[in-house]
């Protein structure tokens, strides 16, 4: 089995390679465990060569504080629709229906499919 190097396997992580190229990088990480280490290895080089972050703790707090005020929101959506939250999009509102329809038709299909399996075979003997 040939493996790729760290220089191969930097070009990757840095997008520098074309996309069949990539899948075939892709492809052989799921089978080589060597080429994995390297592959970390790289990953963990290109992010110690990023510029740290400036006052990293304050946008934490930022994105936390920002998560916390859409889950108030929606508990407030939630307690304003009497306990359940209405859909808000054409899928969510029509995905149910269409489901419950195509389960009602399989269902007719399977049972007409069977009484005509019962008359053939009443007919053969």
């Amino acid at each position: 089995m040939d493996h790729y190097s760290l220089e191969e396997w930097l070009k990757y992580v840095e997008n520098e390679l074309g996309e069949e190229e990539r899948e075939a990088y892709e492809k052989h990480l799921y089978t080589c465990d060597q080429c994995l280490e390297v592959y970390l290895e790289a990953m963990e080089e290109v992010e110690n060569g990023l510029p740290a972050m400036p006052r990293e703790d304050e946008f934490i707090n930022l994105v936390m504080a920002q998560i916390a005020d859409e889950n108030t929101e929606e508990l407030k959506e939630l307690n304003e629709a009497g306990g359940q939250k209405r859909p808000s999009t054409r899928f969510e509102r029509w995905f149910p229906i269409a489901f419950a329809c195509l389960l009602l038709i399989g269902n007719l299909v399977n049972r007409l499919d069977g009484s005509n399996n019962k008359t053939e075979n009443f007919e053969h003997d």
